[in-house]
């Protein structure tokens, strides 16, 4: 959480980015490192401080096994898309 930020270790230049506030709809943030499916009538889980790294993808080529997840900057989505993550 935003709170564990001081207890991450120091980044060097270019080594990515902290991140938090990210919430994911219909799944929740599992103690193991990964998403499980949702509790029951709680819509949205908050995921804790993720290091975010950017890279180049291959145009066409498509990763086996990795989730293209779009980020909204709200709930309401619409015209609020930021990227894939």
């Amino acid at each position: 959480m935003y709170w564990e930020v001081n207890d991450l270790p120091k980044k060097q230049y270019g080594d990515g980015a902290y991140v938090f506030g990210f919430q994911v709809e219909g799944a929740r943030w599992d103690a193991s490192g990964g998403l499980e499916e949702s509790e029951p009538k709680k819509q949205f889980s908050v995921v804790p401080v993720v290091n975010c790294k950017p890279m180049l993808l291959v145009e066409g080529k498509e990763e086996k096994g990795v989730y293209q997840c779009p980020v909204y900057m709200n709930e309401s989505r619409g015209k609020t898309y930021v990227f894939t993550a």
